[in-house]
This record gives structure tokens, C-alpha cells and sequence, in this order.
């Protein structure tokens, strides 16, 4: 190591500020961890028209289709509101249009007045007039705009549920002119049929988007929780879930058509995986509903295989309930004290990168905290994602840039056994800086709204590019991270840059180089919660391997990129080999950034996070070892020996 890249004063000050700031962390992971571990039930829901086809094509009743789905593990049963076309269209109504004005005739008693209490609460401005025996209401509106309005839950399922033993979780839909009187009526039509979740049918959510506000409120008066389903695209669902933070219940499910071709033996992982890495508690489940001999048989074994997984994960099946926190969680001190570490790590970066003196450092940590105290009191709600950006661009920067500085050697050959400890430390000492940034920003997104996937972590691809090409930058300029007179910093960077610009690439060189810059364009395709690529099927095939193997997977990008990168980049650091080590050096940030980056991912429990990252350090260490030893095999032979 360089003994010239040795902290002075200030550093240590800046660097204790930073270590404080990682106690309060570490302590609202541990508050975190608790809130997590102490929300372990998970509710099997299962689709009432899905359960209607199994049990007609099983030729069985369906209460007693449904109390065997029960036995099997079902906790509820989602149970949608049916629409004025349905009613026509199954003969249960007679609908008869002429000049714009619809009459709706039914025999059915029950169903009659219940229509007209709907038709009234969800168009309030529709003139409507009835009559008796048979039931005729007349509406001035076309047959076309009534045939999406919903009417009632669907009865015959309310009762084989109630039948079963089974409780209801609502499927409410959205209508084209909806009013709040009509919001208000379906929140109540839930409460009254027994259902705490909402979970909504179609491509929106109740009220979009005009109404979203009456949604929330009506949910709050009738004490209704929002199934918010992930990746489901529905119109307005982040607004809804915003408005309803301490109401939101995270549900997964397998689409329609994912549902024609998947098989159990993909699904049950697919549904263990969400709840036990996405802080999934409630499990939509759609059925099989493909040909087979006994239909029944094949769904109430695949539902028990759901339930068993989720057991077997250490989950109970029951009612799903929102995360809630202990009284003041997370205390305000602490997330203050988490902030005040932020300038402090940003200033011993920029230390490494230039030789800022002791009185610019100080006043720069003083700009930097007025301008937060500033950004707080104008915008608060910007402070925390500002916050959380910044952290995960300086720490994985600063983990690379300062170990690069104290790994510089003089080109001696060194012992490969010195050379594998010294990249093995190395690899733990850079994954232990990006680990504080890490905590720093669990800390920041302490909040338990964050476990819900509600609010997310902004600027994914921004903490991936800014950290390569400032490592980029202080590895072309070989900047030494210690102080010097700021002139000299500046020949020596100006004469380091002109000379990697000016000097021949060798083909290669090009070569290598540009499958490098395609491996990080291609992790950056990767990123955030939808990635613009898919893996491919031999992908998936080792990301299954390694998840039956170890439970959590760890990231690819990591354990067979960045990590083997970061210890070939000590290696050749040491042995002075500056050519290569541009671009050897930005593979390892990818594997670095990727590291913060699995703690962003704000609605996956601390434990998985840290698992993921142990795993991925150790494997990627064992394909480092391997690295280095078949670099130093056919690149760093010694010299031979002239002739005599």
C-alpha cells in the first residue's frame, strides 16, 4: 500500500462522521429487520371464475370445490362485481334500447331492486323510472354506456364462499363516468359482502383518474385494504397506493396467459420467490385450467404445493395485514444523523480525486450542509431521494478510486500467493465501503412505505454512470489521492490523460475494450424494476441452479463480472500494468454499483439483501481466484533470461 494515500486530519474527522452516521444506520436496519420478521403472514387468494370453470368441469359443486382449496391452503376467495352486459348477455336481464332510452326487465325479485340501487348510486345523473312485477327500469342512456357499469358482486360466488368457509376479497371495477357517489357505493358494497382486501378487475383502478382521492377516502371510511399487484401496469395504482400508504397489502399473481403454458414446478417457486424477496402478502392465484383428468385433483394439489413452499419459508396462511411500524419509528435524530454522513463521504471522495486543502474541505462540508438544511425546508420531499442518489454514486466510487490509490505498485513481480491476498483484501475492503453506502441508504428510506414497493429509488441509471466514469476518469489520469501542491496535480493528470489519448491501440486492445463497454451497456439494459432485456433461457436455467442451490441468488453482474474484475484490477495496480487497467477497473464499479444497488430495491427484506450480497462475494471471489491465476499464467510470465 502507498503510505502517501494515508489520511490526514480532516480525513479522520470526515471519516468518524461517517462511521457515526453508519451506527444510526445499522440500528434502523436492525428496527427495519424486526418491522419485516414480524409480518409473515401471507393470504392464497384464489380467482372465483377460475374455481366456477375447475369445479363445473370436475362436475362437483363449487362450495365443495372451494373447501377443498381451503383444506388444501386457500385463505380467501376474490370474488368480481359483474357488469349491466354481463347480466344481459347470461339472460339474467332483458334489454330493450330505442332513441337513446334503455329499459332493463327481469323476473328476478332480488335482483331488481338491487339494480336500482346500483343504476342510482353509480349514474346519479341518469334519469331513471321503475316498475314493478315485472321489474322494468328505464334509463335515459344508450344499452352502450350501460354495458361496463358494474352492478353487484357476483351473488351465486358471495354464497359458495360463505358456503366454503372461505372469506371474500372484492374485484371491483372501474366504469367510464364514474362519480364519487358510485365510488362510494362500491367500497360499501365490499364492506357489506365481508371483504377487507380490494383487489381491482381490468386495466384500472377505481376512480382513475379523476377520483382517486374519493377512492382513498372511501376506502378509509369502509376500512378496506388496497391490493396493490405488482408489475400489473393498472392505471393509476402508484397514485392510489400513495394516497393509501398504511392500507397497501403487496399482491403477486401469474397473468392469463403466462397461465396457458406455465407449469406448477414454475409457478410455486415464482410465488415463493415474490413473497420471501418482494415482501409479497398476498398470492392471487390463478388455476389450472388446462385439460387433465380431474381438474379438481390438479388444482387442489397445486394450491397445497403453493401453501407448503410458503410454510417451508417460514410463512403463515391467513389474512394479509400492511406493514405497521412501532410508535416513532424511524426516529427523526437518527435519519438526521444518517444525513449528516452524506457531504462527510462525499468530501473524502473528492479528496481522492483532487488535493483539496484543509480549509476549502471544511468550507465545501459547510456549503453542502446549508444547501441540505436549504433543499429540506423548500422541498423536504426531494431530501431523501437527493439523498439516497448521492450515496450510491460516492460510496461505490470511493470504495474503487481509494483502493486503486493504495494498491498502485512499482512493477516488481510479485508472489501470486501475495498476489490473491492482496485482491481477496481488497475485494472485502471496497465491498465493505459500498456496504456502508448501503446501510446509509436504508437508513435514509427508513419509512415503512418504502417496504411496499410504493415509493421507489430514483436514478438507477444515473448511480450506474456517474460511478464509472468518475473511476474512469481517476484511473486515465492516475490521480494519487494524497495532498500535493494543486499544480503538480495538474501536470501530472493533463500529462496522464494526453498520454493514454495519444498512445497506438493495439487491435486487441480495441477488441477487449469494446466487449467491455458492451458488458456495462448491457448490466445497464439490466437495471431497475422492469429491464429493458429479458434473460435468455440458458440465464434463467443458471439462475435457477444457483437459487435451488442457495436459496437466494446472487447477482450475475457481480459474481462473474465485477467482483473477478476488482481483483484483477488490485493485481495488475500492483504489478504497475496501467494499460489494461481502464478498462478492467470500470467492470469492477459495475460489480461494486450493482452491490448498492441490491439495497435499493427498497421492497426486498434486509436479510435476503444481505444474503444475495455474500453470496455474490463469495463466488465472484472464487472466479477471481481463478482469474488471476490464468491471468498470471499466460500474461505475467517473467522475463526470459538472454542466451548465453
Amino acid at each position: 500500500m502507498d503510505r502517501q494515500s494515508s489520511f490526514d486530519r480532516s480525513d479522520k474527522v470526515f471519516l468518524l462522521l461517517v462511521l457515526a452516521a453508519l451506527a444510526a444506520a445499522v440500528f434502523l436496519a436492525l428496527m427495519r429487520d424486526r418491522i419485516e420478521r414480524g409480518n409473515r403472514t401471507v393470504a392464497l387468494i384464489v380467482d372465483s371464475d377460475d374455481a366456477r370453470t375447475a369445479a363445473a368441469a370436475a362436475g362437483l359443486p363449487m362450495p365443495d370445490f372451494l373447501a377443498a382449496l381451503r383444506e388444501a391452503g386457500a385463505s380467501a376467495l376474490a370474488v368480481r362485481e359483474i357488469t349491466v352486459g354481463e347480466l344481459v348477455r347470461s339472460g339474467r336481464l332483458l334489454a330493450m334500447s330505442v332513441s337513446g332510452r334503455t329499459n332493463l326487465a327481469t323476473r328476478d325479485r332480488e335482483l331488481g331492486p338491487v339494480l336500482r340501487e346500483a343504476m342510482k348510486a353509480r349514474l346519479p345523473h341518469v334519469r331513471a323510472a321503475a316498475s314493478e312485477a315485472p321489474f322494468v327500469l328505464s334509463l335515459d342512456v344508450g344499452m352502450d354506456q350501460l354495458d361496463t357499469v358494474p352492478v353487484l358482486l357476483r351473488p351465486e360466488d358471495l354464497r359458495a364462499a360463505r358456503g366454503a368457509g372461505l372469506p371474500v376479497v372484492a374485484r371491483l371495477l372501474n366504469f367510464p363516468a364514474s362519480s364519487p357517489g358510485a365510488v362510494q357505493a362500491a367500497a360499501a358494497e365490499a364492506q357489506a359482502a365481508g371483504a377487507r382486501l380490494v383487489v381491482f378487475g381490468e386495466e384500472e383502478v377505481l376512480g382513475y383518474d379523476g377520483l382517486l382521492r374519493e377512492t382513498a377516502e372511501a376506502f378509509r371510511r369502509h376500512d378496506l385494504l388496497y391490493g396493490y399487484v405488482e408489475m400489473a401496469g393498472q392505471q393509476g395504482d402508484d397514485t392510489l397506493a400513495r394516497l393509501l400508504r398504511d392500507r397497501v397489502v403487496r399482491v403477486h399473481s401469474i397473468s392469463d396467459s403466462d397461465m396457458l403454458t406455465i407449469s406448477p414446478d414454475v409457478a410455486v417457486p415464482r410465488f415463493a420467490r415474490a413473497v420471501r424477496e418482494r415482501n409479497i402478502r398476498a398470492c392471487y392465484v390463478r388455476l389450472l385450467l388446462r385439460s387433465s383428468r380431474d381438474p379438481a385433483a390438479v388444482n387442489v394439489a397445486y394450491l397445497k404445493r403453493i401453501a407448503d413452499a410458503l410454510r417451508a419459508e417460514g410463512f403463515r396462511i391467513g389474512p394479509p395485514a400492511p406493514f405497521r411500524a412501532p410508535r416513532g419509528y424511524p426516529p427523526r435524530s437518527l435519519r438526521l444523523l444518517v444525513a449528516l454522513g452524506l457531504p462527510a463521504a462525499l468530501l473524502l471522495l473528492l479528496r481522492r480525486l483532487a488535493p483539496i486543502p484543509f480549509g476549502w474541505a471544511w468550507g465545501t462540508f459547510a456549503i453542502l450542509l446549508a444547501a441540505g438544511v436549504a433543499v429540506g425546508t423548500a422541498r423536504p420531499n426531494l431530501v431523501v431521494p437527493l439523498g439516497g442518489l448521492a450515496t450510491a454514486v460516492v460510496f461505490p466510487t470511493l470504495a474503487l478510486v481509494w483502493l486503486l490509490q493504495a494498491a498502485r505498485g512499482s512493477g516488481t513481480r510479485l508472489p501470486v500467493s501475495l498476489l490473491l491476498g492482496a485482491s481477496l483484501f481488497g475485494l472485502a475492503a471496497a465491498s465493505a465501503v459500498s456496504v456502508g453506502g448501503a446501510l446509509l441508504i436504508v437508513g435514509l428510506y427508513s419509512r415503512v412505505g418504502y417496504l411496499n414497493g410504493i415509493d421507489r429509488f430514483a436514478g438507477v441509471k444515473i448511480a450506474y454512470l456517474v460511478p464509472l466514469a468518475l473511476v474512469a476518469a481517476a484511473v486515465i489520469a492516475d490521480l494519487p489521492g494524497r495532498a500535493e501542491p494543486l499544480s503538480l496535480w495538474w501536470r501530472r493528470a493533463r500529462l496522464r490523460v494526453t498520454q493514454f489519448l495519444g498512445r497506438p491501440i493495439l487491435v486487441i486492445e480495441a477488441a477487449v475494450a469494446f466487449a467491455a463497454l458492451a458488458a456495462i451497456v448491457f448490466s445497464l439494459t439490466r437495471t431497475g424494476n422492469q429491464p429493458l432485456v429479458i434473460p435468455s433461457g440458458a440465464e434463467l436455467k443458471l439462475r435457477g441452479l444457483l437459487e435451488s442451490l442457495l436459496v437466494v441468488r446472487p447477482r450475475t453482474k457481480e459474481l462473474l463480472l465485477g467482483h473477478p474484475a476488482l481483483m484483477l484490477a488490485v493485481a495488475l495496480s500492483l504489478r504497475g500494468r496501467r494499460a489494461w487497467l481502464p478498462v478492467v477497473a470500470l467492470l469492477a464499479c459495475v460489480g461494486q454499483v450493482s452491490l448498492v444497488n441490491t439495497f435499493c430495491h427498497l421492497h426486498t427484506p434486509l436479510y435476503v439483501s444481505f444474503l444475495r450480497t455474500g453470496h455474490g462475494l463469495w463466488i465472484g471471489a472464487a472466479v477471481g481466484v481463478v482469474t488471476i491465476l490464468v491471468w498470471r499464467l499466460l500474461l505475467d510470465r517473467p522475463p526470459r533470461k538472454a542466451a548465453p
